[in-house]
């Protein structure tokens, strides 16, 4: 079992909900809320390792609020998942009555 940590931090207002994972990219992230259930998976090429490249910048990723950012937002998305420089960020078009946050497995 990896000893690695995982932190989820959720914002959910009255037009979206924010989820944030940190510490892997080896999580899939379901929702349930008034418009059904979904699942969010990390995008494509998440193989490397968190901390592994030199050029991983804080300023990737999505802006404040789950908005694109200038400083490259629109890169890496694919469909409410945004790349961050320690994780992902899942990005869901209305507010959510439950998540759960579900590991993958060792291979």
């Amino acid at each position: 079992m990896d000893d690695t940590d995982i932190n989820v931090d959720a914002r959910i207002a009255e037009d979206r909900t924010v989820i944030d994972v940190t510490g892997t990219r080896d999580v899939a992230v379901v929702v349930r809320s008034d418009g059904g259930e979904r699942i969010y998976l990390p995008p494509e090429g998440f193989d490397d390792p968190v901390s592994g490249s030199p050029y991983t910048s804080p300023y990737q990723g999505a802006g404040a609020g789950g908005e694109e950012s200038p400083y490259g937002g629109a890169t890496g998305s694919t469909r409410g998942v945004m790349e961050t420089a320690d994780g992902f960020r899942v990005t869901h078009p209305e507010p959510v009555t439950e998540f759960d946050v579900f590991r993958g497995g060792e291979d």
